[in-house]
């Protein structure tokens, strides 16, 4: 039986209010990102997340053309996810609770900020889509100081 769930693409609620770029990225085009866990993800090295998510990467920037913007957007998307995991642990071992689960004024600023900068980064790597060529992402990102790419760094 077919019904809303199969074709839906877009879960515009958990992409624009999950706070965790990981979840941004699960909730906007859902049936590629399906496709893309289980036939592409999944064959990555495990030991190795950042080239499991490279290689994931390169293979939906493929799907979605030869545009070399594209390309560079989401060949930074690995940069994105291993700060967000890096931040994650080190709140989590310095709180000694999960940021999910720290209460609090701190938690809620915490996690705020993160919903923030997840906004900011999916705003400039949307970039890369905008201008679709390498040359003019570049030139915008630079313009900008590259600093999304650096504040993960």
């Amino acid at each position: 039986r077919w019904d809303f769930e199969t074709i839906r693409t877009v879960d515009p609620w958990g992409t624009e209010l999950g706070r965790r770029f990981r979840g941004g990225l699960r909730r906007w085009n859902m049936t590629v990102q399906w496709w893309l866990a289980a036939y592409v993800h999944r064959r990555g090295p495990r030991r190795h997340p950042v080239l499991r998510n490279a290689w994931t990467m390169l293979a939906s920037a493929y799907w979605h053309g030869l545009h070399g913007g594209q390309h560079l957007a989401f060949l930074s998307v690995p940069l994105w996810l291993a700060a967000e995991a890096a931040a994650e642990d080190a709140l989590g071992g310095y709180f000694g609770v999960p940021l999910e689960r720290l209460g609090g004024w701190k938690g809620s600023l915490l996690r705020g900020g993160q919903w923030f900068l997840k906004m900011r980064a999916f705003e400039y790597l949307s970039m890369g889509f905008v201008l679709r060529g390498a040359a003019a992402t570049l030139r915008f990102w630079a313009s900008v100081h590259f600093c999304l790419h650096l504040l993960p760094l």
